[in-house]
């Protein structure tokens, strides 16, 4: 994805930061993580991938619930939902 986001950032620029975010959150790297999450879904959002802003907000609020920070996911999770409605 890396390669191709050279080609098309603005179809997988989101997508490798997304995944580079779920890779921090597994390796604990929550702070790390916390701002890959927000680099995905401000270039899906750039972008106008609504859906796709949608779901990096959904796996950034279920990091935020591992790491048991309760209001950061809620709004996290809203703001998914908002995408997805």
């Amino acid at each position: 994805l890396k390669i191709l986001s050279g080609c098309s950032q603005w179809n997988y620029r989101n997508k490798v930061q997304l995944l580079d975010a779920e890779i921090l959150s597994y390796e604990g790297r929550n702070d790390e993580a916390k701002e890959a999450y927000a680099s995905a879904i401000a270039s899906a959002q750039c972008f106008r991938l609504v859906h796709e802003q949608g779901l990096a907000c959904e796996r950034a609020g279920f990091h935020f619930k591992k790491i048991k920070d309760r209001k950061s996911a809620c709004d996290i999770f809203h703001q998914a939902k908002q995408c997805y409605a």
